[in-house]
């Protein structure tokens, strides 16, 4: 088959997955419903059921890198898909209680694992220089794009009746048709003789961004959580208008995504600080929203860190790392988003009360601190990236600088 029609089949299916690889994000509208429900639980039990999704996220991101070393990525996105579309079945025959809605986001969560990080790899593989940064900026696009139509449907649908929001998952099935048709199978992977097989350890600086990210998404995960919690104690809207002002975040995404390489042409290893910049004022804004103008504005903003973050992340372990260790990198640095996801109601929750601040004021006040810290953070591992992988030449894209010291 001619390469550039498998190039655009391959694109085709990465972005059907991508558009559907946020669906957990709609469970955000319905944290106030869940409030009411279930009167006796706490603040941090009913916003564990959008966190327990990343608790089956976080162990399957972390073994991407192992599966992708023996298994083909495409029937590893199929099963993905399948994991997303059952978790999200599950709710609408069985939710009595908080635990059946932690299986279900377990499930829907393990199925996310697979997304991010193996569309992340394909790419790395398959695209190289501009057309690699294009790519990158389409996937977040989608994403995003996937995430705002959900959210917004979720918040039209939640009105009469918290539990519809689950029939959206039926849109991964269409998702997984287009994989099934589109997405080349790809060659198995060939496992290598013992004496000869070569190890891939994930290097150093991986972790430190890893770290980073943790930080970054433990101050950006209390918007969605909390926000609609924020809204009903102001009496300022309700689950249609939450819904919108998470849309916002998602479109505002989607469209970072389209002018992505671009801002990275111009910002290149600082784009995690530039990221942290916009998710601090987000969170500014958000604590003084008497109105849903401003709850808006402040959702245009973490936006801006919504579709930069994932995006960024992946152009600067395509510039610091080698081919083959692009695979096991993304499993960890991804893995480690997903843990400061899982993470962020009990830190913020934990670190709020300590100093006396109360609800989601006080929680908003605690990110926007952190969001602080992982800047000066950013900006000095930037600063580290530059100096030690310069740019590669034209026409290198994708291989290691000249000065990379050797891995392993």
């Amino acid at each position: 088959m001619d390469k550039s029609k498998t190039r655009l089949f391959l694109t085709v299916s990465l972005l059907a997955v991508m558009f559907v690889s946020e669906l957990n994000t709609i469970a955000a509208v319905i944290m106030a419903d869940l409030m009411r429900l279930f009167p006796d639980a706490s603040m941090t039990a009913i916003q564990m059921v959008m966190q327990f999704g990343m608790i089956g996220t976080f162990p399957v991101t972390l073994c991407i890198g192992f599966f992708t070393s023996k298994f083909r990525i495409k029937p590893m996105i199929c099963i993905g898909l399948c994991a997303i579309l059952v978790g999200g079945m599950l709710p609408l025959a069985f939710h009595s209680s908080l635990g059946q809605l932690y299986l279900s986001a377990v499930l829907i969560g393990a199925g996310q694992g697979f997304m991010s990080p193996l569309v992340s790899t394909l790419t790395l593989r398959h695209f190289e220089n501009k057309p690699r940064d294009r790519q990158i900026g389409l996937n977040s696009t989608f994403s995003s794009a996937g995430a705002t139509v959900f959210t917004l449907l979720a918040g039209v649908m939640a009105l009469s009746g918290w539990l519809n929001i689950y029939y959206l998952y039926f849109f991964a099935v269409p998702a997984l048709v287009l994989v099934l048709v589109f997405m080349p199978l790809g060659e198995k992977p060939v496992p290598q003789p013992k004496e000869k097989k070569e190890k891939v350890p994930v290097p150093p600086r991986a972790w430190v961004m890893a770290f980073i990210l943790v930080l970054m998404f433990i101050g950006y995960v209390t918007f969605p959580i909390n926000v609609g919690m924020l809204v009903d104690a102001e009496g300022i809207g309700d689950s249609a208008s939450v819904g919108l002002a998470i849309s916002i975040v998602t479109v505002v995404g989607a469209l970072f995504g389209l002018v992505f390489p671009y801002v990275v042409k111009v910002f290149k290893t600082y784009i995690g600080a530039l990221t942290c910049i916009f998710g601090a004022a987000g969170m500014l804004i958000v604590i003084s929203a008497k109105s849903m103008p401003l709850v808006y504005l402040s959702a245009v903003l973490l936006g801006v860190f919504f579709g930069a973050s994932v995006a960024g992340t992946v152009y600067l372990v395509g510039r610091m790392c080698k081919p083959d260790h692009f695979g096991p990198t993304l499993s960890i640095v991804l893995g480690f988003l997903y843990l400061g996801v899982i993470l962020s109601p009990i830190v913020v929750n934990g670190i709020t009360e300590v100093w006396g601040g109360e609800g989601s004021i006080g929680a908003f006040t605690t990110s926007t601190v952190i969001m602080a810290i992982a800047f000066v953070m950013h900006t000095i591992y930037g600063t580290y990236i530059r100096k030690k992988f310069p740019e590669a030449p034209a026409g290198t894209e994708g291989e290691a600088p000249a000065d990379a010291p050797a891995e392993g």
